[in-house]
């Protein structure tokens, strides 16, 4: 299957560099059936997600395959508890819908000559002190919390990194 990136939402350059950002990364690529049922329910999700009675101004992204990035730009509004509480939610609930792990944080994403692999982090961490992985090894940092910081730092060599 061919490496497929889209967006749903909002237009990406339109959202702000400020923006919040999470982004989840799947314990396997996706298939053309689940990158379906993605597109499908997050248009239905993003309809409806309101902050303080506002519809947020938000955008999801498929990433490789792999990647689920969501952004939500309240426009100088602080996003209140419910409205980040619901897109947890429905990443849980996408979870089951598809049958994979999108949740855990523990797994972290590296660049292996260009497969996406991903590995338990403890598991990194002993590959790298054991040299089977190198410090230029690019990885996908799921700990970005700004557009910025995903423009910026989401891929990117692990030498330098928090890893």
């Amino acid at each position: 299957m061919t490496e497929t990136t889209f967006h749903i939402g909002t237009d990406f350059e339109k959202i702000d560099n400020n923006a919040k950002a999470w982004v989840y990364t799947s314990n396997q690529a996706f298939t053309e059936e689940q990158l379906d049922l993605i597109n499908e329910y997050s248009e239905v999700f993003l309809s409806q997600w309101d902050s303080h009675g506002k519809m947020v101004k938000g955008a999801f992204r498929v990433i490789k395959n792999r990647f689920i990035a969501v952004f939500a730009d309240t426009e100088g509004d602080t996003m209140c508890g419910r409205a980040q509480d619901s897109s947890v939610k429905f990443i849980k609930e996408l979870e089951q819908i598809l049958g994979v792990q999108l949740m855990d944080r523990m797994l972290v994403a590296i660049d292996i000559n260009g497969t996406i692999e991903t590995l338990p982090f403890n598991e990194l961490r002993s590959k790298i002190s054991s040299g089977e992985i190198s410090k230029s090894t690019r990885f996908y940092n799921g700990m970005v919390t700004s557009k910025q910081e995903f423009l910026t730092n989401w891929e990117r060599p692990i030498e330098g990194s928090w890893v």
